[in-house]
């Protein structure tokens, strides 16, 4: 992906418009392409901030908060617009269940029970035959 001034598209064709570049973008016309070779344009309202930009600013995007989302609810939402999207907050974490994460439904009433729990993943994860 690189960036280009706009006023250099004038005229030019594309087979795909994206609007985004958000780790949801990146899979999609990743699939998109295997399947129908062709020009795609990714437009992106945010610009690239590295790394150690982040860092030093705290933040992803240097557009406020109250500049990409208005909402009534008490949950605060923040979405990144910059050149990668949501993927510069991912960290490639993936905490892992507590036990009672299986059943929110039946224990909190929200959300969905998990048809299995660990002891039912259990036997995948041993070491060794002999642990069995």
């Amino acid at each position: 992906m690189r960036p280009i001034d706009p006023a250099t598209l004038a005229g030019q064709h594309f087979d795909t418009v994206v609007v985004g570049s958000g780790f949801g973008a990146a899979f999609f016309v990743h699939k998109l392409l295997e399947r129908r070779p062709g020009r795609v344009l990714i437009v992106e309202w945010g610009r690239y901030h590295p790394h150690d930009w982040q860092v030093a600013h705290g933040m992803n995007s240097a557009l406020s908060a109250d500049r990409t989302y208005r909402s009534d609810s008490a949950k605060p939402w923040h979405y990144t617009v910059a050149l990668g999207g949501g993927t510069n907050c991912w960290f490639g974490q993936a905490p892992r269940f507590h036990p009672s994460d299986f059943k929110l439904r039946s224990r909190y009433g929200v959300g969905n029970d998990w048809p299995i729990d660990y002891d039912e993943l259990e036997p995948y994860y041993r070491t060794s035959p002999t642990s069995q």
